[in-house]
């Protein structure tokens, strides 16, 4: 990443906006990743690194993302039947299963879809005709029936972007939030 003067200016501009606080949605960050103890602006080098990788994937539509209402926000570990039971009432298409038992698991749960959904990614494409400020222009996706693995609570970027990677995506259900989010990858063969 740092490698070329581009991606380390990209790098160091992004560090400074998490540190900010003011350029990126908190909702946003806290579905990328939620460290314990350390607010966005402190994350180690690699998990700036991690979310930068993310944030570059979702603006050239690499990456996709859902919203789901939760209508609750999740609970401590110790309370893993109560975020089971907020997540039972998830709208159709969607249903979760939370490993009750789970202990430095590789995820929390898993969530999946038994019918197409439709999720928003970036065209990579800025228009500012008429605009006092160029706005992103965004587009639907279909994405087939498939699972993806669930995190809830705190994870750190470069988790997220492994269950990207490795496994076409991920729900993540952050800490202060009524909200589940669903990062995809639109190249992954088990979304494609």
């Amino acid at each position: 990443m740092l490698s070329t003067e581009d991606t380390a200016v990209a790098f160091v501009r992004t560090r400074k906006r998490l540190a900010d606080g003011n350029h990126f949605s908190p909702s946003y960050v806290a579905a990328v990743g939620q460290m314990h103890r350390a607010e966005p602006g402190q994350w180690p080098v690699h998990q700036v690194a991690a979310f930068l990788d993310i944030h570059a994937a979702v603006g050239a539509g690499r990456y996709a993302l859902v919203e789901v209402e939760v209508a609750a926000a999740p609970r401590p570990d110790a309370d893993r039947d109560v975020n089971a039971a907020a997540l039972k009432d998830l709208p159709d298409p969607f249903s979760a299963e939370l490993d009750l038992d789970q202990n430095a698991a590789d995820e929390d749960g898993t969530i999946s879809w038994k019918d197409a959904i439709t999720a928003v990614r970036s065209t990579s494409v800025a228009f500012s005709a008429g605009c006092q400020k160029s706005e992103p222009v965004t587009a639907p996706v279909l994405v087939r029936p498939s699972r993806i693995p669930l995190e809830v609570g705190t994870t750190m970027p470069s988790r997220t972007l492994m269950h990207l990677e490795q496994d076409g995506g991920v729900a993540r259900w952050a800490y202060g939030s009524t909200d589940l989010y669903l990062l995809l990858n639109l190249r992954h063969p088990l979304l494609a």
